[in-house]
């Protein structure tokens, strides 16, 4: 019955039946206004105007992040206390008021200073906003937008290239509540826009078996393979990761059953955690859904999202490969041996027939999206064919309790986006208003001196480091408008330099001392999380080689000549599969590696990786040479590998 897969529920409240209700309905509503919103099918007025369907979206979604996400860990989870009831009220009765007064706020100009009421409302909204953030980010995101959402009061006292004009807190509180530029910014609009409907078409597929079914597809095609538990993470894993975009929700979801499933074939708890972490991470990066932020780039870029997909393509499935390869690596070289599967697992075709209503709605989404280029209905169009043809099988039927839960479970997902969205879009209001988001980019070029790899190195720690304190979305964003504009003027790709930050403000994820998705699949394998961080890290290498590699080639994101495209493809995957194979000590055909043998392969594969062609001689001479010697020797006493068979 549909329904019975659930997004993952631990740090949620467990609602009352009326307070589902409630959930469902307001989801529901929401869902019925952005479909005629998106279609253009206005039979009320007030659909017609932006930023008045953005504020309904608000007084829908945001009351849930107040109802789903608890105060604290020491809040209650069974009940609602009153003061989120206060909360919930005020985030329905703020931005309902503003409904009312579209005229007013785009005629009159109340961005930069509005009368008392709606002024005093702005506070509260700016306020619910930043406990919102707060709640669905945490404590060190709510620190950082609440630095930002300030940031212009205090701007005249920043030192140098921080410098800029104060405003007074009359006109910041309006502006961030009255203006486009802020909380009803571009992470808002994406989100009403495109985002909403490829979330809830993400909720809707686990609810009608995507993840059985993705597992099924997984274990019948390499569950009786060396380290098969751990390749089946992979495909499942990366897989509800592409259209779900949230890494750590898929760690709690699928790492439930392939960590268990990788440390009884043999695996030691830390290496499944980290398998488990980086394949969800890199599941982020992977199309058609990827994340907000590959939205939010399309919005950045001017550009369809499908043009964002097809670049994102190549440089995710290198990602998978690698790990892939480092699995099959790691699993030979500590001998693991083929499990045997005790619970019965249909063959792919047969797991395709069953679930044709989910195959059929990604064919359907990827033809509107790719061919017809309609981004923001793809989605819609897609989840409507996922639902009907689920009617045709009994066993997929939705039904009335079904359709509640399904409501309330794309209810929750929403309330904690709308608590990012909202927060992100003041980072960009406040630089925006002080000028400094037109300043800096040429300020960081100018530190850089000229140089491209230092310019590059600012990069990725830039984003790194953001990356480890807020969430993706807010980190890409920042750096799109304080970094992004000073690379592109620099002579790179843009999409290149987009998906450059991305990338690096994604290593945080699996990267110590944060790691958030290797910390939580630590938590389920019973690991030492920084030992699962750095074994993550390792199986996550190709996340910190592929972003330079695209950038400074954009052939790898198919932006260049056939031809040119197709060499570095092949050069960056042979690169990549060599390092895999250094890494984990094992190299097909050759064995077991020594250590300096790994050293060398490890440089080798580096070398061919890189875009170049002279470095691509170079490493394939040399990895030529070692193998060739490897392999004639194999079996003997040498000093390149280890006897062992194979």
């Amino acid at each position: 019955m549909p329904g019975n897969e659930s997004i993952p529920s631990t740090k949620y409240r467990n609602l009352s039946q009326n307070w589902r209700t409630f959930s469902a309905l307001f989801t529901f509503f929401a869902i019925v206004l952005a479909v005629l919103y998106t279609f253009h099918l206005r039979p009320f007025d007030f659909v017609l105007v932006d930023i008045t369907y953005l504020y309904l979206l608000i007084a829908l979604f945001l009351p849930l992040c107040f109802l789903y996400i608890p105060a604290s860990k020491k809040a209650p989870k069974d009940k609602i206390p009153w003061y989120d009831i206060v909360l919930i009220v005020l985030s329905i009765a703020a931005p309902a008021y503003f409904i009312f007064l579209e005229y007013e706020i785009l005629a009159l100009g109340w961005e930069a200073g509005a009368p008392t009421i709606p002024w005093l409302l702005s506070i509260v909204l700016w306020a619910l906003v930043l406990e919102s953030g707060r709640r669905s980010g945490g404590p060190s995101f709510a620190i950082i937008i609440l630095f930002f959402s300030v940031y212009p009061l205090f701007s005249g006292e920043a030192p140098g290239f921080l410098w800029a004009p104060s405003v007074s807190f009359h006109h910041l509180a309006s502006f961030h509540s009255f203006s486009e530029e802020s909380i009803m910014g571009i992470p808002l609009h994406v989100f009403g826009r495109l985002f909403f409907g490829f979330m809830v078409f993400a909720v809707i597929l686990q609810s009608f078996g995507a993840g059985k079914f993705f597992n099924d597809i997984a274990l019948a095609w390499v569950g009786k393979t060396k380290a098969g538990n751990a390749k089946v993470a992979i495909i499942a894993s990366g897989f509800f990761s592409s259209i779900s975009g949230a890494p750590i929700a898929n760690v709690m979801t699928t790492g439930a059953f392939t960590i268990p499933a990788m440390k009884k074939e043999g695996i030691p708890a830390h290496f499944a955690a980290a398998v488990e972490a980086t394949a969800s991470s890199g599941g982020a990066l992977m199309p058609p859904v990827m994340g907000a932020a590959a939205f939010i780039m399309a919005e950045f870029l001017g550009v369809p999202y499908a043009d964002v997909a097809i670049a994102a393509a190549v440089p995710s499935i290198l990602y998978f490969l690698c790990l892939y390869a480092q699995i099959d690596s790691y699993g030979k070289r500590i001998g693991l041996v083929p499990q045997k599967i005790t619970i019965e697992i249909p063959p792919i075709w047969l797991s395709m027939m069953r679930n044709m209503h989910i195959l059929l709605s990604f064919i359907l989404l990827l033809f509107v999206l790719f061919f017809l280029q309609l981004a923001a209905q793809g989605a819609w169009i897609a989840t409507l064919s996922v639902i009907l043809l689920a009617q045709f099988r009994k066993e997929t039927r939705l039904d009335f309790k079904g359709a509640v839960k399904m409501f309330e479970d794309i209810g929750r997902v929403m309330g904690e986006l709308m608590g990012i969205m909202g927060p992100v879009g003041m980072i960009i209001g406040s630089l925006i208003l002080t000028g400094i988001a037109y300043s800096l980019p040429n300020e960081i070029v100018n530190l850089a001196g000229g140089n491209v790899f230092l310019l590059l190195m600012f990069g990725a720690i830039a984003s790194f480091i953001l990356g480890m304190g807020v969430t993706i979305s807010a980190c890409y964003i920042f750096l799109a408008i304080v970094l992004a504009p000073g690379l592109v003027d620099f002579g790179f790709d843009p999409m290149a330099v987009h998906l450059f930050i991305l990338y690096c403000g994604m290593m945080s994820y699996i990267t110590p001392p944060v790691a958030l998705t290797a910390f939580a699949a630590a938590t389920i394998s019973g690991s030492d999380p920084m030992k699962t961080g750095f074994t993550a890290m390792k199986l996550g290498i190709a996340k910190y080689i592929l972003p330079f590699v695209f950038i400074l080639s954009p052939a790898l994101l198919l932006r260049g000549p056939a031809i040119e495209n197709f060499l570095v493809i092949v050069t960056s995957a042979s690169g990549l599969v060599v390092i895999s194979g250094a890494l984990e000590g094992y190299f097909w055909g050759l064995g077991n590696l020594k250590f300096p043998t790994r050293i060398v392969l490890f440089a080798a594969g580096l070398l061919i990786a890189i875009p170049t062609l002279s470095t691509d001689l170079i490493g394939g001479a040399v990895f030529l040479i070692v193998f060739i010697t490897g392999y004639v020797l194999r079996g003997k006493e040498n000093f390149l590998t280890i006897p062992v068979r194979d």
